[in-house]
């Protein structure tokens, strides 16, 4: 998964670093709030900085500013990283959530009788699955599901 260029060689882990020195000005303190030695976090962003070819973090002695290539960085890795949560979120709710295809044999006998109610509930409970239902004589549904 890459550009024309070649893979791409950003990690995510590399952007959370990189966004949380970004808005807190110091690699001291966003150590601290990463729970990651400061030697550690600031190879990340040396890293970061080397893929990319380019100079995100003027450093001074009072913390870091971003340059012009750090500040279009942290506006599309803040977005990057909000899409990704927003992502396993929605992989963790159709995880949670059945889906797919529900085949149901029912009698002519009992079809009359249950479709109606089974399809309203199974609706309420089961909305992104898809029900089938069958009718025949009881030897055949075996069969046919």
């Amino acid at each position: 998964m890459g550009g024309p260029s070649g893979p791409l060689p950003v990690n995510l882990k590399q952007l959370e670093y990189f966004i949380a020195v970004a808005e807190l000005g110091s690699f001291s303190k966003a150590a601290v709030i990463l729970n990651i030695a400061q030697p550690a976090l600031s190879r990340q962003v040396r890293l970061l900085e080397t893929d990319l070819h380019v100079t995100l973090l003027m450093r001074n002695g009072r913390g870091v500013v971003l340059t012009e290539a750090g500040k279009r960085l942290f506006d599309h890795s803040v977005g990057i990283l909000q899409l990704v949560s927003r992502v396993r979120e929605d992989i963790e709710a159709s995880r949670d959530e059945p889906s797919g295809r529900i085949v149901v044999g029912l009698p002519p006998s009992m079809g009359r009788l249950l479709t109606l109610p089974l399809v309203e509930s199974f609706r309420r409970t089961l909305p992104k699955a898809r029900l089938a239902i069958v009718e025949g004589l009881s030897a055949h549904l075996a069969e046919w599901i």
